[in-house]
């Protein structure tokens, strides 16, 4: 039995509330069409995500997108109704913020930020930005947990800034890990958010490397990390990795990102990275606690050329039993898209 089987059986014995994770969206039925279910953890209070569904935004650009299409699109109208997390770059997107999250509160949801603006973003590479200096950033960061307020949030801290360190001088990557560490002591000063550190992939670096990146930046003072953004690895193989990581992180919790992984990894390429064909959406957004640690199972990247946020954790108990045929996704993006600057998500299948 494999790490993350085992995690799951053990948790399923004693609260026997959830299926395992991995089972999901492998069944041949039809495309769910509707508003995706609210979900809620009924019995774990401990779990920050529980009580309350996650936002689903009335106005993404998924969401215009379906109510556009023409002929319409029963797989856009699904994942557009899917919950999804919102983006946070420099620029304007921070001015929504406190807009966004009292709409979600408004609406008895949970909402789910992404924060993308740490200096030296992406190495320079097809997402590159970000701030240009620490103080800059540090600002930013101040007036971002402002605007959330005292509201309830589930906040992802710069995805793949600590995976993608190694491009930095030793001075440069030292700033990172203190941006970090600000940010979370910041956000956090609000104890109804639920702060998680991005830490990338299995693929991409050792639990033992990626745990002490971890507890370089903080992640003792965060809820805890994320996994799999805009990647394609299973939920099984990353809740695996994730048991590792929080071994090494003191009993962390993580969030797993399901916008792309339905079908698993692609080949083995140079750009298999890069929107391959062939993938699907992986299992809807839940905040279902299969292991203990698995705090959710999140869609937060968009799969394809419409752009949208998402988190996400599922199984068939939590979706009213409901298995989901994993929809293939049609759309392409190219590379340079792959890190979109406005709100990223689980969206795309035109």
């Amino acid at each position: 039995m494999s790490l993350a089987a085992s995690a799951v059986a053990r948790w399923i014995a004693p609260f026997l509330t959830v299926a395992a994770v991995a089972c999901v969206g492998l069944v041949a039925d039809p495309v769910h069409v509707g508003p995706a279910p609210a979900v809620r953890l009924a019995a774990d209070e401990a779990n920050p995500l529980a009580g309350a569904p996650f936002y689903v935004n009335p106005t993404s650009a998924a969401m215009r997108a379906a109510q556009s299409a023409n002929p319409p699109s029963p797989g856009l109208t699904a994942i557009a109704n899917t919950p999804q997390a919102y983006w946070i770059v420099p620029g304007s997107s921070a001015a929504t913020v406190a807009k966004y999250t009292g709409e979600a509160q408004a609406a008895g949801a949970m909402p789910v930020l992404a924060l993308y603006g740490i200096p030296h973003r992406d190495c320079g590479s097809f997402a590159a930005g970000g701030f240009a200096t620490g103080a800059e950033y540090r600002q930013w960061i101040d007036g971002v947990a402002a605007d959330v307020g005292p509201s309830p949030a589930a906040i992802i801290v710069e995805p793949d800034a600590l995976a993608m360190a190694d491009c930095l001088s030793g001075d440069q990557r030292q700033e990172r890990f203190d941006l970090i560490r600000y940010a979370v002591d910041t956000l956090t000063r609000n104890p109804a958010a639920a702060v998680y550190i991005d830490a990338g992939h299995l693929r991409w670096h050792s639990a033992d490397e990626m745990a002490a990146r971890l507890n370089q930046a903080g992640v003792d003072h965060a809820r805890g990390f994320s996994l799999n953004i805009a990647n394609f690895f299973t939920t099984d193989d990353e809740i695996g990795y994730g048991e590792a990581i929080s071994g090494l992180t003191n009993g962390s919790h993580y969030v797993i990102d399901t916008s792309r992984n339905g079908a698993g990894p692609a080949p083995d390429t140079t750009l298999n990275w890069c929107n391959p064909s062939g993938r699907a959406l992986g299992t809807p957004p839940t905040a279902v606690n299969p292991t203990g640690h698995a705090t959710a199972v999140t869609r937060r990247r968009a799969p394809s050329s419409i752009s949208t946020p998402s988190i996400s954790p599922t199984t068939q108990a939590s979706n009213g039993g409901l298995a989901r045929r994993p929809p293939p996704l049609t759309a392409r993006l190219g590379c340079a898209q792959r890190r979109p600057l406005t709100e990223l998500g689980s969206v795309a299948l035109p």
